[in-house]
């Protein structure tokens, strides 16, 4: 006979594994990217000039399908991706593509100039080039002599 450690998260493990397959069985299971997610997946990269996020948003159907937001240090990506073929759910045997509304709000590594904003959308990907706004380095002052 086999001497076996107790281990006290093993029923804890077990019971939740069986909650989550009750849950699926019920209500089944919906891959939604909910408003208060994490939205899109961004990376985010600078050069001296310009702050360039890269977003993935697969499956936008069209420009209006996505809103974009800026501000000096502040960039708002938020839309709905709809589904793309109807079946109905009960067919599923595994989903993990998503649809539904999104927004991420992410904040810039440095101030930029909205009204120089630019966005391109090509094979799922959202390129947006966000000029810096550059403070001038070295400024003359004049001198108030009496």
């Amino acid at each position: 006979m086999n001497i076996v450690r107790w281990d006290p998260f093993r029923e804890l493990n077990i019971l939740r594994d069986e909650m989550g397959r009750i849950f699926d069985q019920t209500f089944g299971r919906q891959q939604l990217m909910p408003v208060y997610g994490l939205g899109p997946k961004v990376d985010i990269y600078q050069t001296e000039a310009e702050v360039i996020v890269s977003a993935e948003l697969p499956g936008l159907e069209s420009k209006d399908d996505v809103e974009i937001t800026v501000s000096e240090d502040t960039l708002s990506i938020k839309g709905r991706i709809k589904k793309s073929e109807e079946r109905k759910e009960e067919n599923y045997v595994h989903t993990e593509r998503y649809y539904g509304t999104f927004q991420r709000m992410i904040s810039l590594p440095a101030k930029i100039k909205p009204e120089q904003a630019k966005a391109s959308y090509n094979n799922g990907i959202l390129e947006i080039h966000l000029t810096k706004d550059t403070p001038e380095k070295h400024k003359k002052i004049e001198l108030d002599f009496h």
